[in-house]
């Protein structure tokens, strides 16, 4: 069978003698190219977010600041005299107490925080400097259950072991700023707890005989007293040391 050579400057002069067919084949050439560059580029991408993944993580591993530094930086700001304890007798104890000391007006009254670096959970506490007698469980029980349901920040609680009041909230520093507004917003919100507790302490207190039976109280009306303090618990208050 004969042979037939197409010699290669004649093709071009068809192709480009045809602007179609001309057009068609450059637009190819260029697509293929500009594919292999595509696929290029997402290789060099890859490779690049990895290692700067890596980077930032074995940063953020080797700058990450333990919770309770940060939050007794945060005091040190604030000029607040602080306590610390822990509670784990290992080298590196994972449980931090910060204890402060307020006072507001008459009232007197100890800020807790509790820090646990391995779960990153950190609880606030408002405690009353006077615990509940045994006359008066059933009573402050009823009072401050009836006053929780109307918090919706945070809680009032009694420690049935030693009669002891205080207010609490609680934060996820792991999803949480520890800034210094998200700390006074929560600071504050424990002083505002710790005076409703203070005040509902005062108003159990004050009735000389309870009964000790705590359904004796299920229908008692709330003190209005109480009721304006529920009401307005949350609004932005001076903080004291």
């Amino acid at each position: 069978m004969p042979k037939f050579y197409i010699d290669k400057n004649l093709a071009i002069s068809i192709l480009k003698s045809h602007p179609t067919i001309y057009l068609f084949n450059e637009f190819i050439t260029v697509m293929k190219l500009l594919k292999k560059l595509k696929s290029l580029l997402k290789r060099a991408d890859a490779k690049r977010s990895n290692k700067n993944a890596q980077s930032i993580t074995e940063h953020q591993s080797d700058t990450k600041q333990p919770i309770t530094d940060h939050i007794i930086q945060y005091l040190k700001r604030h000029g607040w005299q602080y306590e610390a304890r822990s509670n784990d007798g290992t080298i590196t104890p994972q449980i931090h107490h910060l204890i402060i000391l307020f006072s507001y007006t008459k009232y007197q009254w100890s800020c807790v925080f509790r820090i646990n670096e391995t779960s990153q959970l950190v609880s606030i506490f408002g405690i009353l400097p006077e615990v509940v007698p045994d006359s008066h469980f059933a009573m402050m029980l009823m009072a401050i259950a009836k006053a929780n349901l109307s918090i919706p920040f945070g809680s009032i609680e009694l420690d049935p072991t030693d009669g002891e009041v205080h207010a609490k909230v609680s934060l996820d520093a792991e999803f949480t700023p520890l800034s210094d507004n998200a700390l006074g917003v929560h600071l504050q919100g424990v002083a505002s707890l710790t005076e409703l507790a203070q005040r509902l302490y005062d108003d159990v207190l004050y009735e000389a005989d309870p009964s000790p039976i705590i359904t004796d109280y299920l229908q008692h009306p709330t003190d209005a007293h109480t009721k304006d303090l529920l009401d307005q618990y949350f609004e932005p208050t001076d903080q004291y040391q």
